[in-house]
């Protein structure tokens, strides 16, 4: 992994002594800590400044994919293999969020319902423990990215420090790989609901089939992978290095769109997991990059089903997020589909705004 992104070196010492002092200047802290590298972080830093004063609390779900939480259990105290692990003391919660409704129903708002449950069990726990603040991982790559959750953990009082100081995903993964901490390569996971699509109702086998299906593509050495089950069809992504090995084994080419052929061999596998319709192409995710071509695609579903979600919101502020998410996309689509897009768009949302 090439960390291009990371400030040099003063100035990334700088910024880790003001994350140590704002963190101390808290006082008791617990962080939510999903095993993923932003709370990996965190984690490492109050271990060497503060262990005393930080509990580490984790929330073990049914959306929380396996690799993180496998980082997790591997990097709490006395069960690492491989490189330090922090010790600290640590919280583990059950909590369910598929039982919730307002979860289930997988409507715009799902994501700020999941982070209030979870965050919402994380402070009271917390706080009855003796640790008035509680602290996440988000941090300064997040700013900017439209992340409902980040509203809730606000509502409850959850404190963002990585992103208060400024420290980027890229500057972390510097720090934990000096330290020695295996979780720097820890490849970017997300929550198992974002696997379906807004507006499709979320249940407990989806999700299962869902981790099913990653752990299996995870097994074949793939690094990066996403099971997207949209209208009961399953559609495999992989970042570029792992669309080539997934090429590579079905003897197939990636073509110019960054797409291959699924080899008959996964697609066996996953039809014995449960996939009853699957997508016979295997096509890129690359992480927050949203002028891709290969994303020329998603903007438009985006969009829609958003919109057709958002039935709690006003046309005004129905106006302001589709733009938003327009405006992430504009120089991808602008260029490849202009007419066909703005057409469409048009009779979505009846102006043609956003593409002048």
């Amino acid at each position: 992994m090439i960390l291009d992104t990371t400030a040099p070196a003063e100035e990334l010492q700088d910024k880790l002594s003001a994350l140590e002092q704002l963190l101390l200047a808290y006082g008791r802290v617990a962080i939510g800590f999903s095993g993923g590298v932003d709370s990996s972080f965190l984690a490492a830093v109050c271990a060497r400044v503060m262990p005393t004063n930080t509990l580490l609390v984790h929330l073990t779900t049914p959306l929380i994919g396996t690799p993180e939480q496998a980082s997790f259990e591997q990097s709490v105290d006395g069960q690492a293999n491989e490189g330090p692990h922090f010790k600290l003391p640590v919280l583990n919660l059950s909590v369910d969020q598929l039982q919730l409704p307002q979860v289930a129903c997988n409507d715009a708002n799902r994501c700020y319902h999941c982070k209030h449950a979870g965050f919402t069990a994380i402070v009271n726990h917390a706080k009855s423990l003796g640790f008035p603040t509680v602290i996440d991982g988000s941090n300064a790559s997040d700013r900017g990215d439209y992340r409902p959750g980040m509203r809730a953990a606000e509502e409850l009082g959850v404190r963002s420090p990585l992103m208060e100081v400024g420290f980027t995903k890229d500057e972390e993964r510097e720090l934990l790989r000096a330290w020695g901490y295996p979780v720097w390569n820890l490849p970017a996971g997300a929550c198992l609901a974002t696997r379906v699509p807004t507006g499709e109702e979320l249940t407990r086998e989806k999700v299962d089939l869902i981790r099913a299906c990653e752990d299996y593509l995870h097994d074949l050495d793939l690094a990066q992978v996403r099971a997207r089950l949209i209208g009961g069809c399953m559609h495999i992504e992989a970042a570029p290095a792992d669309v080539a090995k997934i090429a590579a084994l079905g003897g197939n080419a990636v073509d110019a769109e960054g797409k291959t052929p699924l080899p008959a061999v996964i697609e066996s596998a996953l039809r014995e997991l449960g996939c009853d319709h699957i997508s016979p192409e295997v096509t890129p995710y690359i992480p927050a990059c949203f002028t891709s071509p290969y994303r020329t695609r998603s903007p438009l579903a985006h969009i829609c089903s958003t919109w057709t979600a958002l039935t709690d919101l006003s046309i005004r502020d129905r106006f302001v997020l589709a733009g938003f998410i327009l405006g992430k996309y504009r120089e991808a689509v602008a260029p490849l589909a202009p007419i066909k897009l703005r057409e469409t768009i048009e009779g979505q949302f009846g102006c043609i705004y956003f593409f002048r």
